[in-house]
């Protein structure tokens, strides 16, 4: 059988120490309606994952569409009736500079200007608003998530602060677990932490400690810290109990190899060397892991031996193998069988 080898290293690593948490949604938000009206259509279903600006609901907004058009000509008039005004301060000024009008028909222009000015600006603040009114008519998902409960059917009347859907933000959790009072002071803030949720056998997702409280509970005498995980490949849930493992300020040598080398067997965890170019079992004990490196201890190790960590899922002890620089089995196969790489 052909394998991929590494070899074991001496490296140091941080002591570490797994807690059980239970993860929370980035945000969780009831999403209400900002203008008053019929409920037109339902566009997007329960339960379903959307982007930030997707239709969740519409409203008739034809009764707002034409709000919209009267502040619209109310702008429109305002504009004209400040055009009016400066062209009339225009003639009044070359009028007063031939003194053929007084001071104050002169102010009484610029008094005219000031006032017209005025009204195109509470004309533009009330169209604008007419126009934000009438977008609201279609109710949007304010961020990337997941549709939870609808709260109205197509053709409920629908008030200004109405609860319209539920929604959820999973793209980055939130993890808390209950540090023991005799770990305290032993965890920086911004250390790594490896989150594995029940059942899930893929590669740990990593986080980091973003806070924990300086008051321990009153009852368990523990200190919550807060750790948050990036999830935007939506491999946990909100509410979900998982497995987080810590590492604290302190350091330890240890042999290692790479996490591909360790072999999980029922309840036991071994390693493959070679031997005479058969393949050797080693029980190992995994304690902690630092990136692609975990933390052994077994009888045999030693710095520099060869350790099995591509092809040991399909070898048992004493098979025949050859590593990846050999050009030739180290044992000929059984029964007559050709050899297969």
């Amino acid at each position: 059988m052909l394998v991929a080898t590494d070899t074991v290293r001496m490296l140091e690593f941080n002591e570490q120490l797994t807690l059980i948490g239970r993860t929370e949604a980035r945000a969780t938000s009831s999403i209400v309606s900002e203008v008053d009206g019929a409920v037109d259509s339902i566009v997007t279903g329960e339960g379903v994952w959307v982007t930030r600006g997707t239709v969740l609901v519409a409203l008739d907004g034809e009764r707002v569409r034409l709000d919209l058009q009267s502040r619209t000509a109310d702008l429109k008039q305002a504009e004209a009736q400040l055009q009016l005004a400066r062209s009339h301060r225009k003639r009044t000024e070359e009028l007063f500079a031939r003194e053929l009008v007084r001071q104050i028909t002169l102010d009484s222009a610029e008094a005219w200007i000031t006032s017209a000015e005025a009204q195109v600006m509470r004309a533009e603040a009330l169209r604008d608003r007419a126009a934000i009114d009438y977008e609201s008519c279609r109710i949007k998902a304010p961020y990337s998530g997941y549709t939870l409960r609808r709260h109205l059917d197509a053709g409920e009347w629908v008030s200004v602060g109405d609860p319209v859907y539920d929604m959820v933000d999973l793209s980055e959790l939130t993890v808390v677990v209950d540090l023991p009072e005799r770990k305290f002071g032993h965890l920086e803030i911004g250390s790594s932490v490896f989150i594995i949720a029940s059942g899930d056998e893929q590669e740990p997702l990593t986080g980091r400690v973003t806070g924990f409280a300086p008051n321990a509970s009153g009852e368990t005498h523990t200190y919550p810290v807060i750790i948050k995980v990036d999830n935007r490949e939506g491999r946990l849930g909100g509410g979900a109990l998982v497995r987080a493992t810590l590492s604290m300020k302190e350091r330890f040598s240890s042999l290692a190899v790479p996490k591909d080398a360790v072999v999980r067997q029922g309840m036991q965890s071994l390693v493959y060397t070679i031997n005479e170019g058969l393949a050797a079992p080693i029980p190992v004990m995994t304690s902690a892991s630092s990136g692609s490196m975990v933390a052994v201890s077994g009888d045999g190790l030693q710095v520099g031996m060869p350790i099995v960590v591509r092809g040991n899922e399909r070898i048992f002890p004493g098979s025949p193998v050859r590593t990846e620089e050999s050009t030739a089995p180290a044992a000929p196969p059984a029964d007559g069988a050709s050899a297969s790489p």
